[in-house]
């Protein structure tokens, strides 16, 4: 069974999959698979290289990802035009730890689940919230960009309405943890049971 979970930059859906994980699923993070497949001597990197040219590349040779993300997230068309280079590669990595692990409940924790169109691969979705302002604060803790990068790709992504909509679960992240672990626990629940009675 594969879960697509998403939410608005920092909503905290890395803590919701740990939870998940906590109760036997696998997770997959397209963001870590996003860096694997531009690492060194990758196509993905030399696609990008091609497009956009060597001074995305830092001076080990490596993609700059703060200067890479500076110059793209202001530009819709540049977004666009990475995603469709990266998703297909990101797609296909994910899919080879699903042959690997046929029987499992994967959690697949994306940003841009719907956008990227990876909803369709998907048994359920759901989408994790927290307020904007709360997912900005928490994102210039953790990443230590500012306010204004962070907003930038917020204004990248489908709005929050647009993903709850979309959404087969809701998971609100901005109480407790303790609240959130109840909301994980019961989803679990409603989505392993389903899959046994299958």
């Amino acid at each position: 069974m594969k879960i697509g979970v998403t939410g608005i930059f920092a909503s905290g859906k890395g803590t919701v999959c740990k939870m998940f994980e906590e109760l036997g699923a696998r997770v997959i993070d397209t963001d870590e698979l996003a860096r694997d497949v531009v690492a060194p001597g990758t196509e993905g990197l030399e696609t990008l290289v091609r497009e956009f040219g060597t001074g995305i590349l830092g001076p080990d040779g490596a993609l700059d990802r703060r200067r890479f993300g500076v110059l793209i997230f202001k530009d819709k068309v540049k977004v666009n035009r990475v995603n469709q280079i990266t998703h297909p590669l990101i797609l296909k990595r994910a899919a080879e730890a699903f042959e690997k692990n046929p029987g499992a409940v994967f959690m697949i924790n994306t940003p841009l689940l719907f956008e990227s169109g990876f909803d369709k691969f998907m048994d359920a979705t759901i989408v994790v919230t927290a307020g904007t302002e709360q997912a900005v604060e928490r994102g210039v803790k953790r990443d230590n960009i500012s306010a204004e990068e962070i907003r930038d790709r917020l204004n990248n992504q489908i709005s929050l309405n647009e993903k709850i909509r979309r959404a087969d679960h809701v998971i609100d992240n901005s109480g407790t943890l303790e609240n959130t672990k109840k909301q994980v626990i019961k989803i679990w629940n409603a989505l392993t049971i389903s899959t046994k009675k299958e």
